[in-house]
């Protein structure tokens, strides 16, 4: 039998909905992830060096059978934040739901676009993310709207095709959970859920099915410095 403590501060290299099946029940103080989206995305935004490759798993619904693991290894009265596409919106609201009172969707706004059909669709300039309670979670300091306004990462900083910048998951790791909380990242990419829990003072968990971004989170973590 694994515990708690075998999994924090650390970053699992494997598939979530098998390492999930080792967390124990009611162990995580807050999920707060960015699964693929179900789109089939590629990164067109390098221009002067090589694209990003596909997202493993991006071609299908299986962050569905994680939305259902987060509710086992959440603790009562807590929050599941995932990013998700305004593509499929509605089949991560309508999952989520199974299972969860969800509370708000943040919009964030990012600024930019240009990439897809420039000629007949508008600029994408904000994507989504779901805010999902198990129970009641009381919000963090000043209660605010549901628009949040911060940069996106320039693409020649991204280390990963979806990267989400530092203050963004920063605000939302602030507003849900406390210091030493659990935070959990099924899906971690480069690692920046991670290095924001760590910058709060909260324990973390990563996984992440691609032994690049592994090794990238790892490097990431051991160079953050705490504020």
């Amino acid at each position: 039998m694994k515990y708690p403590d075998d999994f924090i501060n650390k970053i699992i290299c494997g598939d979530c909905l098998e390492v999930m099946k080792d967390i124990p029940d009611k162990s995580v103080d807050l999920v707060l992830t960015d699964p693929p989206y179900g789109i089939d995305y590629q990164s067109n935004m390098r221009v002067k060096s090589k694209k990003f490759d596909k997202l493993v798993n991006d071609n299908n619904d299986s962050r569905f059978d994680a939305y259902k693991e987060f509710y086992r290894i959440l603790k009562d009265n807590s929050v599941v934040i995932s990013f998700c596409s305004f593509k499929n919106y509605a089949d991560d609201f309508n999952e989520l739901k199974k299972y969860y009172d969800i509370k708000n969707c943040i919009v964030w706004f990012k600024g930019g676009g240009g990439i897809g059909d420039l000629k007949h669709s508008l600029l994408t300039d904000y994507e989504l993310a779901i805010v999902a309670h198990k129970g009641n979670r009381a919000i963090n300091g000043k209660r605010e709207g549901s628009v949040w306004q911060v940069n996106k990462v320039p693409p020649g900083q991204m280390f990963h095709p979806t990267e989400k910048p530092f203050q963004l998951l920063k605000k939302f790791i602030d507003q849900f959970s406390n210091k030493d909380n659990v935070v959990l990242d099924s899906y971690a990419g480069s690692g920046t859920h991670l290095m924001a829990a760590k910058n709060l003072h909260r324990k973390y968990i990563g996984i992440e099915i691609s032994e690049k971004y592994c090794e990238i989170a790892k490097q990431r973590l051991r160079q953050e410095v705490l504020l």
